[in-house]
Order: C-alpha cells, then sequence, then structure tokens
C-alpha cells in the first residue's frame, strides 16, 4: 500500500461517524412522524384511550421504527460515502 492509497483509507475510516450521525437523525425524524401520525389515527384504540395514553405501546412502535432505520441508513450513508470517496479519488 502506497502512501497516497494509505491516507485515502485512513480519511475515509475517520468519516464513519458521518453515516451515523445521518442516520440518528433520519431515524429520530421518521420515527416522531410515525408515531405521532399512529397516536392521532389511534387504530382500535391501542394507542390512547379515555384512560390516557398507552406508553408502552407508544415505545414499542417508536423503537420498531427507530432501529431499523437506524441500521439501515447508517450503512446505506456509510457504503456511498465510501464508495464516492474511492470513485471520486481514482
Amino acid at each position: 500500500m502506497t502512501t497516497t492509497q494509505s491516507h485515502t483509507a485512513k480519511s475515509a475510516s475517520r468519516r464513519w461517524w458521518i453515516g451515523l450521525v445521518t442516520g440518528a437523525l433520519a431515524s429520530a425524524i421518521v420515527t416522531v412522524i410515525v408515531v405521532v401520525w399512529e397516536w392521532i389515527e389511534n387504530p382500535g384504540g391501542i394507542f390512547h384511550s379515555e384512560h390516557g395514553t398507552n406508553w408502552q405501546f407508544v415505545s414499542d412502535t417508536a423503537i420498531s421504527w427507530f432501529v431499523p432505520t437506524l441500521v439501515y441508513v447508517t450503512v446505506t450513508v456509510s457504503v456511498s460515502q465510501l464508495v464516492w470517496h474511492f470513485v471520486k479519488k481514482y
């Protein structure tokens, strides 16, 4: 590995946080939109009733949207960024 290739690999690997931050922000936005939408629609009365909000169901829904979205967006952005970096470089 030449010095240029080593520098390129190091600079690309230092940008891993871009995918993570993008994934976290996108996941948070998607999760808030979906949870608020579901709470307002309240299908079958599962999110809230006259007794109040069913926070367990709200949190389960939030987690079920946040985690997969975080993984997919983080991986997609990280791989895309690495490919873009290496294609642009060569």
